[in-house]
């Protein structure tokens, strides 16, 4: 995959914001961790890396951005900031996009050569899961699992921690850090990044729905 000369990368997914820029060759010109959601981080964060390389605005030329899941607010906000930015250039703009479980999944394989199966998760909603599987070394899509369906994986688990959760970690599963900056010797590997004509986020695809009841909402006894 080619990049472009000063592509700017952003992850509002985790509890922290990222922002990097990377160059033709995929390695970072800057790169910026602040420990803070997207709407007090994300403009500080841009300006100082922009500012550690020597670049202006107007030399972005290409958008990376994690799609999720996580930080719903984080990422709604990344999300409409690309599209504002893009939309003030006076030619279009190449965006990427990647999914914060796959990247977590490819770090997974870079850095254990004898994984071959495994399972990765992170916290959705009470009594479900949003989960990848890797099958002999090949990253799955994500999907959703349930408590008892998540209870009958025997492999290797990991839980990747994003937000405030609704739930505790599964008890067998091993915590791993969400990376962005890994981004610089994972970019090539296949299906990791996907082109897209606009900023979509990723959904689930589940509805769930709620009966009302014509009650007064009190406080649990």
């Amino acid at each position: 995959m080619n990049l472009s000369a000063n592509t700017l990368v952003i992850d509002g997914s985790g509890s922290s914001l990222f922002a990097g820029l990377l160059d033709a060759r995929g390695a970072w010109q800057a790169t910026a961790l602040r420990d803070c959601a997207a709407l007090e981080g994300l403009f500080p964060a841009v300006e100082s890396i922009l500012k550690a390389a020597n670049k202006d605005f107007a030399d972005v030329d290409a958008y990376i951005y994690c799609e999720g899941p996580g930080s719903v607010l984080s990422l709604r906000l990344c999300a409409m900031a690309i599209e504002t930015w893009r939309r003030l250039k006076p030619h279009p703009t190449t965006i990427y996009k990647y999914n914060s479980l796959q990247l977590a999944a490819h770090q997974c394989l870079a850095d254990k050569p004898d994984l071959s199966d495994a399972l990765i998760v992170s916290d959705w909603k009470k009594g479900a899961w949003n989960a990848l599987t890797i099958r002999d070394r090949k990253v799955g899509p994500v999907t959703v699992l349930d408590d008892e369906e998540l209870a009958a994986w025997s492999g290797p688990l990991y839980h990747l921690p994003q937000r405030k959760g609704w739930q505790s970690p599964p008890p067998a599963a091993t915590t791993i850090a969400h990376n962005p900056a890994c981004l610089e010797r994972l970019h090539e590997r296949p299906g990791l990044l996907q082109p897209t004509d606009s900023v979509e986020l990723y959904n689930t695809g589940v509805n769930t729905f709620r009966k009302w009841t014509p009650t007064r909402h009190r406080a649990p006894a």
